[in-house]
């Protein structure tokens, strides 16, 4: 496929999608406003922007001010993630460090293209134990994910169209962390 080709496609899809982030900027409004954690995660390029979107909302500018968001990528620490796959399973490297971590309140966001990593499903139940908001920005068809996530953004593709749906996801995060710096700086800053 050319990079026309490809940017064709990407549009296609867009066309094809509608993506309503009010939910999802809402859930993490009042995740902020309750002074509780964020949790991304998510696999290979979904990883990547897992750590993306830390970044992006641990640095929103509000004037001459940074945020002080409590938001982690539970995929950014390598030692801990293969402890835990060697020693317990890698199914469990972001449920383990949700057990470790998150308290009642928090939210979980999961990046993944299938919706059906056992890593992401074991996390997912772990979430849903504690009590914690989920949110899935997913891909495909939404896989077991969609049914398990309390809201969810599905980039519907065919199955296995991985680059388009990972280039998308980026987008959809960018998009979000500009709308909640810009409802931040409405309110004043957090």
């Amino acid at each position: 496929m050319t990079s026309s080709e490809y940017s064709k496609y990407l549009l296609h899809i867009l066309d094809q999608n509608v993506f309503n982030l009010d939910e999802i900027v809402n859930q993490v409004m009042a995740c902020i406003e309750r002074g509780n954690s964020i949790w991304i995660m998510g696999n290979g390029g979904s990883a990547s922007t897992a750590e993306h979107l830390e970044t992006d909302l641990s640095f929103v500018r509000l004037g001459k001010s940074v945020t002080s968001l409590k938001v982690s990528a539970l995929t950014a620490n390598s030692a801990l993630i293969t402890a835990i796959a060697n020693d317990i399973g890698f199914e469990f490297i972001f449920s383990h460090q949700l057990i470790r971590k998150a308290a009642n309140g928090d939210l979980c966001i999961i990046i993944s293209a299938s919706g059906n990593s056992p890593n992401l499903l074991q996390a997912i139940n772990i979430a849903k134990e504690k009590n914690l908001v989920t949110v899935g920005i997913l891909g495909f068809d939404g896989g077991k994910l969609a049914d398990m996530v309390d809201t969810s953004i599905i980039v519907t593709t065919e199955i296995g169209k991985y680059g388009p749906v990972e280039d998308i996801h980026l987008s959809i995060c960018h998009e979000l962390a500009s709308i909640i710096g810009s409802k931040l700086l409405e309110k004043g800053g957090k």
